[in-house]
């Protein structure tokens, strides 16, 4: 699925797209790497009654909306799927985290069909899957809202850093 995102990211932003973004591939694997670490590290919290997973469900969106804040501000590389939904934003003028909430919605109606058509049953979704497709992106996008200010903060100083060096620039005189 990586790759087709991956793909579908060229198509839509055509020359626009930065050959960094092939880097995506290395931390997709990298990161499901991780995943698997961490869930072999964090096998012994098995909520026993559904209000301690509900908790644990919403702990883990915020954690990951957190994230997906993150990867926006700090403009590196992203996983596939947060920089899919960034590229359709970019190329549509639309808000990430709208378009992030729409394109988690999308996935899991496409599992919800694959489901049934597989095993013939709504399998593997459930009401968690749900509340993280909608939850996830608000809550990427109420963080750029409420502290945009930080993101404003870093963007001035790369671009005054930026002016500084290249005032340096032109005054070292090199003669040969």
């Amino acid at each position: 699925m990586s790759i087709i995102l991956i793909v579908v990211q060229m198509i839509l932003l055509r020359k626009d797209f930065p050959k960094q973004y092939l880097l995506q591939i290395p931390v997709s694997i990298v990161f499901s790497w991780f995943i698997d670490l961490t869930m072999k590290q964090l096998s012994f919290m098995n909520p026993d009654t559904y209000l301690m997973s509900f908790i644990s469900l919403l702990a883990g969106c915020a954690i990951l909306g957190v994230g997906v804040y993150l990867e926006m501000v700090a403009d590196v590389v992203m996983l596939p799927g947060e920089s899919f939904v960034k590229a359709v934003s970019v190329t549509l003028h639309k808000d990430f985290g709208k378009t992030k909430v729409v394109f988690d919605s999308s996935m899991t109606i496409i599992a919800c069909a694959m489901g049934f058509v597989i095993f013939h049953k709504l399998a593997g979704v459930r009401e968690g899957t749900v509340i993280a497709a909608l939850l996830v992106g608000m809550i990427a996008r109420f963080l750029k809202r409420k502290l945009g200010f930080i993101e404003n903060f870093l963007l001035e100083n790369a671009r005054v850093t930026e002016e500084k060096e290249m005032e340096e620039d032109r005054n070292n005189i090199v003669i040969t």
